[in-house]
């Protein structure tokens, strides 16, 4: 199986639910359940690789309170440790995720150690293999981080053939400028609606399209986009869902695994589709089963509106 790096962030989960919808006048909620759990984009990708049995280096940084819980954790998971830096005297990343009755969330994150003095060192020696045998990588995933890290992976990362940006919510606090290595870098941007829209004020969206080949817009429960095919993929519905924390990371997961495996990238957002709907039924984003074996499939659609 594949040798993925995913480039991005270690972090606990603090997960609040309430009882209101969330909308833009929201000041003040009451928690009625509140959870913490494992997390971090690139660290819920590479859980989630790892369980479709690929072989995921997480490049981040993990501060005092990793040792332990979260250590254990990554073991179990089947997780490479040779890209986790731990840096002491400072927590790890946070993420404060709150949910409001409407599946809606706001997220507040503390970025914790971010290796700003020291990353281009500690990514120049993972790649190099000296901390991990040597061996290439296959795939590469760049996800949620600085602009200024992002840029430098880009910039840094040049041998896998599949090359996937998942700017995630940095989308709307980059520049023009921010947007040139990673989109020169990838071809396969990965963004929700939100995201292609902040995106798209900052650059022409056919530019956007043609730099990087293929662009994937999820849309929450609605069908996922594949521009500028043309394509939709309906996503399978989940009756009852418990926290969505987590899948968008579980669907880029999928993705990956798919195409790294041959598969088409209609396929391949089916599959992510169907791992998303499992994380959803799960509380936390590093807690629901991870398999190849009954992942529900989805209707694609072309230009015509034609079921493919």
């Amino acid at each position: 199986m594949a040798r993925v790096l995913v480039c991005g962030t270690l972090a606990y989960d603090d997960i609040g639910v309430f009882d209101a919808p969330l909308d833009a006048g929201t000041r003040n909620v009451k928690l009625h359940r509140l959870d913490r759990g494992f997390g971090g984009c690139a660290m819920n990708i590479a859980y989630n690789l790892a369980g479709l049995g690929h072989r995921p280096v997480p490049f981040v940084y993990a501060g005092d309170d990793y040792a332990g819980e979260y250590a254990r954790h990554v073991t179990r998971a089947g997780i490479s440790e040779s890209g986790i830096f731990r840096i002491g005297g400072t927590p790890s990343a946070r993420g404060i995720v709150l949910t409001g009755s409407d599946g809606q969330q706001f997220t507040a994150f503390y970025p914790g150690p971010s290796g700003l003095d020291r990353w281009a060192d500690d990514l120049d020696d993972l790649l190099a293999g000296s901390r991990c045998g040597g061996e290439a990588f296959e795939a590469a995933i760049l996800a949620p981080d600085l602009p200024v890290k992002t840029s430098g992976c880009a910039a840094r990362i040049r041998g896998p053939a599949l090359r996937i940006w998942c700017p995630g919510q940095y989308a709307e606090l980059l520049t023009e400028a921010d947007l040139d290595t990673p989109l020169d870098w990838c071809n396969l941007l990965v963004v929700n609606r939100h995201e292609w829209r902040a995106l798209a004020r900052l650059a022409d969206a056919a530019g956007i399209e043609r730099r990087v080949g293929r662009v994937v817009v999820t849309d929450g429960a609605g069908p996922v986009e594949i521009r500028p095919d043309g394509l939709t993929v309906a996503v399978p519905e989940v009756p009852h869902p418990v926290d969505p924390t987590g899948c968008g990371d579980a669907f880029v997961a999928a993705l990956a695994a798919v195409l790294l495996e041959g598969g088409s990238l209609a396929r391949a957002v089916t599959a992510g589709a169907g791992l998303a709907g499992r994380c959803l039924n799960t509380r936390g984003a590093q807690a629901h089963a991870v398999d190849t074996a009954g992942l529900p499939g989805a209707e694609i659609r072309g230009k015509d509106n034609k079921t493919q």
